[in-house]
């Protein structure tokens, strides 16, 4: 009987602290952890969700960051933080669904070391090719590709990059064998393709070429049209049905964190995602506010893994 009585003191205590912990949370500032170095698009997002998010809650909300590994660093860093709402991830399709798909051997297990709490952005790469290549839609580049074994030559920011699993994808799906060079980082990838050593790329951060008419879109790999670039059908609408390469990224905290923290947490989150500057700030990154709750962030990050692990599968791309 009495250690039934101190089970359930135990009980009640442990209720009583996390009621308090989440009635005067956040007291203090949070860390909002980057996988990935500074400068860069997944950075700019977190940082303008950052400020937005602080001004919500009260409380500066500090961006980290800790690059290295393709996101693996600062994903196990705070997989294995304290679960109290201090420490959060600011993840991706990358550290939540592709690397949990591809990698035999990663650091931090994505569902059990991780509590979702809002998707902020989507985002579509474009498929822009060479100004010179002999096809000015998917449907051109299917047929060349089928024409010519090898090609489309398809720059990648290296293997196993978000944009070298896009391109494979749509190898897979429209049953073409593109040729995939691995490069340092999108950056040079891009010279490339506008130089003519590669035919095409998957990448966001095209818009400053294709205004230029130093590249040319193709297809969005989107689920829906890149609002920046409203004339370009994705691949589902170019005749590819099903296609979907959409990148998210979004706020995951420790596995083990209190819910009325997960819940405040997501309220904020969702405010910052509506606040009417978010738009203008984030103009031309291709990067869309989309708010999702914590359930459907697991959702999706389930039915992304998916996907990822069955391209993997059939590319034989491996990530360790």
């Amino acid at each position: 009987m009495k250690s039934l009585f101190n089970l359930a003191a135990g009980v009640v205590a442990c209720l009583a602290a996390t009621c308090a912990a989440a009635g005067t949370y956040p007291d203090r500032s949070i860390r909002l952890v980057v996988p990935a170095a500074a400068g860069g698009s997944t950075d700019l997002g977190a940082r303008v969700i950052g400020d937005l998010l602080g001004k919500e809650l009260g409380v500066p909300v500090i961006v980290e960051n800790k690059g290295g590994g393709g996101g693996r660093i600062g994903a196990a860093y705070v997989a294995s933080a304290k679960p109290d709402g201090y420490t959060l991830l600011y993840g991706n399709s990358i550290t939540n669904a592709l690397l949990p798909a591809a990698s035999r051997k990663l650091n931090y297990d994505a569902v059990k070391d991780f509590a979702p709490v809002a998707q902020v952005f989507w985002y579509p790469t474009i498929i822009a090719c060479n100004v010179n290549v002999p096809f000015n839609d998917l449907a051109g580049l299917i047929k060349y590709g089928k024409e010519h074994d090898g090609r489309p030559v398809v720059a990648t920011a290296g293997v196993g990059s978000g944009n070298h699993f896009s391109g494979a994808l749509l190898g897979s799906m429209a049953g073409i064998n593109q040729l995939f060079v691995p490069y340092k980082g999108n950056a040079p990838a891009v010279q490339d393709v506008i130089a003519g050593r590669a035919d095409c790329i998957h990448m966001t951060e095209l818009k400053s070429y294709i205004d230029a008419g130093r590249l040319k879109p193709i297809a969005s790999t989107g689920a829906r049209r890149d609002p920046r670039f409203p004339n370009v059908p994705t691949v589902s609408e170019s005749g590819l049905k099903g296609y979907d390469a959409t990148w998210r990224q979004a706020i995951f905290a420790p596995a083990g964190t209190p819910q009325p923290v997960i819940q405040k947490l997501t309220a904020a989150i969702e405010q910052a995602v509506q606040s009417p500057t978010l738009p203008a700030k984030m103009e031309g990154s291709g990067f869309v506010p989309e708010y999702e709750n914590p359930q459907a962030l697991a959702d999706l990050m389930a039915k992304d893994t998916q996907k990822f692990r069955k391209i993997s599968q059939q590319a034989h791309l491996h990530l360790d």
